[in-house]
């Protein structure tokens, strides 16, 4: 659809051209007029118009002055010259010069008018043909420029033997230069909310945004820049290449950005969306070679967060301060609290499990610091194996009490704070006592009881949008797992397990005069009306409505 704007000092004329033709039939769905050539360049600025017909002479500035000023701002827009016998030769000479497409002479002619304007929207239906086109092919273009960065992210971060020329980064980069100075940086998202339900892509999209504005903060123009990123599960990694020449120019504005301007960034971003947002700048470098040792030091420097409360942009190069690795002694877990941890198990005590776990997040703080972060690793890894020994000893049935991140240490990477991380184990070692305690070690007891924690916890977040990934790692279970466990034991899968606590929470809330059906969707957790009805029906055979009325209300 197109947006026509009359210029035509005379009221009658516009008022006859905007009903002589039929411009609906044209695609022509809005029409805008103005009665003098200087209203007409104020109002074609603002609403921008496709097709401009307008008269030669008329008060304060005339149309051809008009098209000329419009023309440099709406380069794209079609001109069509009313003009009569009078001024014919003049309006001849403004076409010839370029800039306006044909003339309408008057009085109007309706079929000769009306084959003038349809050549003209033809040729507007063409050229946005084409910009329809550049502008797929440019997105196409940008998409596979991203891909091939991510591609090349994804070997430095992955292969430390990797040789990358820097003619790639050349062929990626919008602008070009003799020699590049690399910037490494990773980036991580972490949901304040543990039933948090926005898909992963959602977050790197928050994430690549931030960067993008981070980028601009750290090198202001007219520094030009290219952003390579390679995303891996909850962080993103990449490089920011710059041109060689203003090197010393980008080690002053980073030293000089961090605090005052990323931090706050940082902090309004991760409220924004409910998220805690951590990001880590390794040394600036020109050659290439190194890029996988520095991307691995940037990643390490991500966990200074757990050291540092408050902080969210972290050096990597701090990291190799002696000032810093001062604490890098071993440590171990003592037997007095492998004793206190085998305790808490076999009583399933929520709060000794609680305190216990408190005293060894601190402990583990005060004996390690982000530059011996292995030894604080090495100390998780032990703690574990101690509570994965008692689940083996005692017969509990393990593919029941972990998930893989518990044995990978990859849960370390979930979490803001040491804190909260040991929080969570804490709520592990519970859920494992509970198996203890009640006497669930063989697998059809502990299997069973495991189904109406779950359903408990569906019901606690009924209006959310919870993943079998969510409930896995819940109630630490490796997901495969318990996708079949759903299968063999209720001879259903997971979503439709789902599903039906939704709209048995549905009827209850239908058998409710208070609540309207629109609502009922909504806290049921659906998004779409449709699909709720949809959904409501493959269940009980019966619409939401039906039942509400069955039901006597």
């Amino acid at each position: 659809m197109f947006k026509l704007m009359i210029v035509e000092d005379e009221p009658i004329i516009r008022l006859g051209l905007k009903h002589y033709f039929s411009w609906e039939e044209l695609e022509v769905h809005s029409i805008i007029e103005a009665e003098n050539g200087k209203d007409g360049l104020a109002l074609a600025l603002r609403e921008k118009p496709d097709l401009v017909i307008t008269d030669i002479r008329m008060p304060e500035m005339d149309g051809l002055q008009m098209i000329e000023q419009i023309r440099v701002t709406l380069p794209g827009t079609l001109f069509i010259i009313l003009t009569g016998f009078n001024d014919f030769e003049y309006a001849q000479r403004a076409i010839r010069a370029g800039g306006v497409h044909a003339f309408l002479l008057k009085p109007l002619e309706y079929e000769e008018s009306l084959a003038t304007i349809k050549d003209g929207m033809e040729i507007l239906k063409q050229k946005r043909h084409e910009q329809q086109s550049l502008s797929i092919l440019e997105t196409e273009m940008k998409q596979s420029s991203k891909l091939r960065g991510s591609e090349l992210v994804k070997l430095l971060l992955e292969d430390e033997h990797a040789e990358v020329d820097e003619s790639m980064i050349g062929e990626l980069c919008e602008w070009k230069c003799d020699s590049y100075v690399y910037q490494p940086f990773a980036l991580t998202w972490l949901p304040l909310l543990e039933a948090h339900t926005q898909p992963s892509s959602w977050g790197r999209q928050q994430a690549e945004a931030f960067l993008s504005d981070a980028a601009q903060t750290l090198f202001p123009c007219p520094i030009p820049r290219h952003i390579l990123t390679y995303a891996y599960k909850t962080k993103l990694y990449g490089m920011i290449a710059l041109p060689a020449n203003n090197a010393s120019e980008i080690e002053v504005s980073i030293a000089g950005s961090i605090q005052d301007q990323l931090e706050p960034m940082l902090i309004s971003a991760g409220n924004k969306h409910q998220t805690s947002l951590f990001m880590a700048l390794g040394k600036l470098t020109s050659d290439l070679s190194q890029m996988n040792k520095l991307l691995h030091q940037t990643d390490k420097a991500l966990y200074e967060r757990f050291y540092e409360a408050g902080r969210c942009v972290f050096l990597a190069d701090r990291l190799g301060d002696a000032s810093l690795s001062t604490k890098a002694a071993l440590i171990q877990l003592d037997e007095n609290d492998r004793k206190r941890i085998v305790a808490c198990l076999e009583s399933g005590n929520k709060l000794e499990t609680e305190l216990l776990m408190q005293r060894l997040a601190h402990a583990v703080l005060s004996k390690t610091s982000s530059a011996s972060y292995e030894k604080a690793l090495a100390y998780l890894q032990e703690l574990i194996s101690v509570t994965i020994r008692f689940a083996h000893k005692n017969g509990i049935h393990i593919e029941g009490v972990y998930s893989e991140k518990l044995l990978n240490l990859t849960f370390v990477d979930d979490f803001p704070t040491l804190e909260a991380l040991f929080e969570w184990l804490g709520r592990w070692m519970v859920h494992l006592g509970l198996v203890y305690t009640e006497g669930l070690t063989q697998h059809h007891q502990q299997d069973v009881i495991i189904f109406e924690h779950i359903e408990s916890f569906i019901k606690q977040n009924i209006d959310q949008e919870i993943t079998l990934q969510m409930v896995a790692d819940r109630f630490f279970y490796n997901p495969s797992y318990l996708s079949r466990l759903f299968k063999r034991k209720l001879d259903k899968n997971y979503m439709r397990f789902v599903t039906e606590i939704r709209i048995q929470f549905a009827q209850e809330c239908l058998r409710k005069p208070d609540y309207l059906i629109t609502d009922v969707c909504t806290m049921c957790g659906y998004k779409s009306y449709k699909h709720f009805v949809k959904t409501f029906r493959s269940i009980t055979n019966m619409t939401p409505t039906d039942y509400r009325k069955q039901s006597g209300w």
